[in-house]
C-alpha cells in the first residue's frame, strides 16, 4: 500500500498473473476478431440534391475508391460527403471494411459492430444507425463513436 500523507490518496498495486481468471477476456480473442480492417469516417452535409464529394483527392488519399461512392449513392443519401478520417487494424490485405457516414452531432457515444469479412456502410438517420448490407456478418468487437 502507499499513501502520501500530503494527499490523503491510498492505494494498492496488486501483481496479477496471466492465468487469472479477470484476464480470460482478453486472452480469448479469436482469429476472427484479429482480422486485419479498414474503416473511414465521412461526414455528410446536406444541402444538395445530387451526392457529390467535396474532395476528390483528400477522397483517394484516404484509401476510399469509386465503389465506395457507388455504393453510398445506392442507399438514396443525398448532399456532399466530407472525409474526416480513416485507420486500419492489421496490415493489407483487409478482410473488412467499414464505411462511417454521420449526418450530425451525435448526442451519446455508439457502438456499432465491426464486419465480419465483409464490407459495411453505417449511416445515421436521424439519431439512428443502419447498417448496409443488414444481413452482413459482424463481430463482438465495436467501433465506439464519441461526441
Amino acid at each position: 500500500m502507499s499513501k502520501r500523507s500530503d494527499t490523503g490518496n491510498t492505494f494498492t498495486i496488486e501483481k496479477i498473473r496471466w492465468d487469472d481468471p479477470r484476464l480470460m477476456q482478453f486472452r480469448e480473442i479469436s482469429a476472427e476478431e484479429l482480422q486485419p480492417s479498414f474503416h473511414a469516417t465521412i461526414q455528410l452535409i446536406s444541402g444538395s440534391d445530387e451526392l457529390e464529394i467535396e474532395d476528390v483527392n483528400l477522397w483517394h488519399q484516404f484509401q476510399l475508391t469509386d465503389k465506395d461512392f457507388d455504393r453510398l449513392q445506392s442507399l438514396g443519401l443525398k448532399g456532399k460527403f466530407r472525409v474526416t478520417g480513416w485507420g486500419t487494424s492489421g496490415y493489407p490485405p483487409f478482410k473488412a471494411r467499414s464505411l462511417i457516414v454521420a449526418e450530425r452531432q451525435i448526442k451519446e457515444g455508439v457502438d456499432l459492430p465491426q464486419p465480419n469479412g465483409c464490407e459495411v456502410v453505417y449511416y445515421q438517420v436521424g439519431d439512428e444507425w443502419r447498417k448496409f448490407p443488414a444481413e452482413a456478418p459482424v463481430l463482438h468487437r465495436r467501433f465506439r463513436l464519441q461526441y
